[in-house]
């Protein structure tokens, strides 16, 4: 029974997880799209996407991302990553950096 009890925990443990990494994901990559199309390109039409702007932009996405993140999503999240404000960093970054190769639609 302690197997068994043990296999259905991971199993649930790995589905949770695989949840909250797919949502997190998807959150990252909605809030770069919306923060490009409502802030970034409008600046670049006006030569004015200065560093602040580029700071302001990211600080935009950062702070969306975690409004749309639930405590207990954030939580999770810490506990898988640690540092969970360095890995959406990371992952934004990464998100930006994919936008310039593959425009975002």
């Amino acid at each position: 029974i302690n197997v068994k009890s043990t296999e259905i925990q991971n199993k649930v443990d790995n589905d949770l997880a695989d949840k909250y990494i797919a949502m997190l994901g998807d959150t990252i990559t909605a809030c770069v799209i919306a923060t490009n199309q409502t802030y970034v390109e409008a600046l670049k039409k006006q030569n004015a996407f200065t560093t602040e702007a580029q700071k302001e932009a990211f600080t935009l996405t950062y702070n969306a991302v975690m409004s749309v993140l639930t405590e207990e999503a954030k939580l999770y999240l810490t506990n898988i990553y640690g540092d969970l404000t360095a890995y959406i960093t990371a992952k934004i970054e990464a998100e930006v950096n994919v936008s310039k190769i593959i425009p975002l639609e």
